[in-house]
């Protein structure tokens, strides 16, 4: 791997040594038209929870000026892997690149508060020949991930001239693009855009949803448009306290995505970002939820449950933990499991 001769802590870099306690304050709100309008939809329906679930991720709180000792300005730790300001190399084969600091909207959980606070724009091209070098230099690189911010936040075609720079490394290298936009901003996804997009395949597109409530006709016609592209679509989600925290929910949620031809990819455990303690599920009730979930859908309907670990750990699966209990013993080849049922299994190679 080759290591270009920058220290973290410059430029960009500095919001992930911030004061959690000065975050809270300047912390944009915004709420995006399509996003109220899927609230006001759940109002005059009646649905006064959905209405309340969607509220809650966008609307400020006073809980978020309360911080506990846990909590800090870069909570996963991204600052041991920046080999650029924007750029992050955390894992062998991969790199994470925060392309902006601009959102469509702004989710309150949001555990790179600091960056979204501090009003970064989109990369320049400047940034972006750097960032092009090193993954050209680092051949080891098979995958990008396209972050911020959100990389659908800037006018397409600034998107379209990085997505350029990078195809141009090699044609084998994946490209991910994390959004909240096929919700926040169904409507940016025109047919010309969805062109432009499937020519910079492999290209997978990584859409953060929540919760059932913001899969409305707009949003659900944004993702079948983009899968009927040919465009391959994982989602991502947070387990939220006050939002999608029963299996309930999020049962419906990964059907809903699964027949929209999307599959869940992560169920995370909410980040100890500065102010976030209110939307955080406790480890035991978090863990309930997943048995009940394991029992209601199928594997393709069942994403990974997983955390970031603070300080840099990397994202450990937490499904493995709830597996762990029911496992007797696993030596010389042999499983031995014991279901809820209490019967005994055997598995022997």
């Amino acid at each position: 791997m080759l290591i270009p001769s920058h220290s973290p802590g410059d430029e960009d870099a500095d919001w992930r040594a911030g004061d959690p306690e000065k975050i809270h304050d300047s912390f944009p709100c915004c709420v995006p038209p399509s996003f109220a309008a899927l609230i006001s939809d759940a109002e005059k329906s009646g649905d006064t929870l959905t209405a309340e679930a969607l509220k809650k991720q966008v609307y400020p709180s006073a809980m978020e000026k309360v911080l506990t000792p846990s909590e800090r300005a870069d909570p996963l730790g991204e600052a041991s892997y920046c080999v650029y300001p924007r750029l992050v190399h955390q894992y062998k084969n991969r790199v994470l690149l925060l392309s902006t600091g601009r959102c469509i909207g702004y989710c309150r959980y949001c555990f790179r508060r600091g960056f979204g606070a501090g009003h970064y724009g989109f990369i320049s091209e400047a940034e972006a020949e750097q960032v092009c070098s090193y993954i050209a230099a680092n051949p080891e690189i098979d995958e990008i991930l396209v972050s911020g911010g959100d990389p659908m936040s800037v006018p397409f075609e600034k998107l379209e001239n990085l997505l350029e720079k990078i195809r141009g490394i090699r044609p084998s290298l994946l490209i991910r693009i994390c959004t909240r936009s096929p919700v926040f901003a169904p409507e940016i996804f025109t047919v010309e855009k969805l062109n432009a997009l499937k020519s910079f395949r492999p290209l997978w597109l990584i859409p953060h949803i929540n919760h059932p409530g913001e899969l409305g006709n707009a949003q659900r016609g944004c993702l079948s448009a983009v899968v009927g592209t040919g465009i391959p679509v994982q989602s991502q989600t947070v387990l939220l306290q006050g939002v999608n925290d029963s299996a309930g929910v999020l049962s419906r949620l990964f059907k809903d995505l699964v027949c929209l031809g999307v599959k869940p990819g992560y169920l995370f455990q909410c980040d100890l970002a500065p102010g976030t303690s209110a939307f955080r599920v406790p480890l035991d009730r978090a863990f309930r939820i997943w048995k009940e979930l394991r029992k209601e859908l199928s594997g393709l309907s069942l994403p990974v449950f997983a955390v970031d670990l603070p300080g840099g750990g990397g994202k450990f699966p937490l499904d493995a933990a709830v597996l762990s209990e029911n496992i007797l013993s696993c030596r010389d080849g042999t499983l031995t499991v014991r279901l809820d049922n209490k019967k005994v299994y055997t598995y022997s190679v």
